[in-house]
């Protein structure tokens, strides 16, 4: 051997064995607009039940390294913020504590027939935001709060409240292909929900917004990494979704699917027609968060609805 050729070799190996940069996967970025949330709990006397799209409202979500951080401006103009941790390129989890205060409210009754509302805060303890075709979905838990006056603290422990946001500025982005995971069990059998859809319509020159929801139960079952989530029992909803799992305890719609729910926009009718109508599922996210499981989706009804774009979610309870 030549005298040259021992560092030669040694160097080579050297530079062959230098750890690779690690790379995070890559949530989808951006600016998105065509908002609708929604908050729930299990006592709606002490605070407001409520759901719709949220005009003029927009999040933001930035990326840096696992760090994922989500604002959101609602239709008042109040701007909060969400941190996740990134677990694949198409669902984060909530990485501390938050609290959230759009569109949340105590009431306050004084007297028979006498009440006041007061604002609300969520102090979230647990969370996940998902990506599906275009469409970012924010799910959270935790308890309410609201300083109401003469009614003093009041407190709800066990909240829910989902966010959902689209349009993203500069159109959709393929989410990069998530890690692959080894195939884990959801909680399947039979869940009691609650359902909030909202829809929204251009009719006559003017936004017309419009919700309903009611009660019904979802069977969830699982066959290897496919997951269905069959509703019924709801006089608003109803229908059957097939979901993609994506981590322990999310999952993704899959495409060309369709929900049945109730035309809400009047269109110029005193009553809207009461059949259930075809909604084509343009995007849907399941995400078991604690003890709560939601089912969010969007989508757009057809010209019998005055081709009204609906977002909603089933909130949901495991019957044991």
């Amino acid at each position: 051997m030549k005298p040259h050729s021992f560092p030669i070799i040694i160097a080579l190996w050297f530079v062959g064995c230098q750890a690779q940069p690690l790379t995070e996967p890559r949530f989808p970025s951006g600016t998105y607009a065509t908002c609708a949330r929604g908050v729930h709990n299990p006592d709606g006397n002490i605070f407001l039940n409520s759901a719709g799209f949220e005009s003029g409202a927009v999040l933001t979500l930035s990326q840096s390294g696992a760090a994922v951080k989500a604002t959101y401006i609602d239709q008042n103009g109040a701007s909060q913020s969400l941190n996740f941790t990134t677990l694949t390129a198409t669902s984060v989890v909530l990485a501390q504590p938050a609290q959230v205060s759009a569109g949340l409210s105590g009431q306050c009754v004084r007297r028979p027939r006498s009440s006041a509302l007061y604002p609300a805060t969520m102090n979230a303890t647990a969370g996940a935001m998902t990506y599906n075709s275009g469409t970012v979905f924010v799910t959270l838990t935790g308890g309410l709060v609201s300083e109401t006056g003469e009614c003093g603290r009041l407190t709800q422990p066990d909240a829910a409240f989902w966010l959902l946001c689209g349009e993203r500025a500069g159109g959709p982005l393929r989410a990069g292909d998530a890690a692959q995971t080894p195939t884990t069990r959801l909680p399947a059998g039979t869940y009691s929900c609650r359902s909030q859809v909202e829809s929204s319509a251009q009719f006559n020159g003017i936004r017309n917004v419009a919700g309903g929801g009611g009660t019904g139960t979802l069977t969830l079952a699982q066959d290897g990494a496919k997951v269905s989530a069959a509703y019924a029992r709801d006089d608003y909803l109803g229908g059957t979704l097939r979901f993609a799992l994506t981590t322990s305890t999310t999952a993704g719609a899959e495409t060309g699917q369709t929900l049945q729910t109730r035309c809400t926009i009047p269109m110029g009718r005193p009553i809207p027609p009461p059949t259930p109508q075809p909604l084509p599922v343009t995007a849907g996210s399941l995400t078991l968060v604690g003890s709560k499981l939601f089912v969010s989706f969007t989508g757009t009804m057809g010209s019998a609805c005055a081709d009204a774009q609906v977002a909603g979610t089933l909130i949901c309870s495991k019957q044991y």
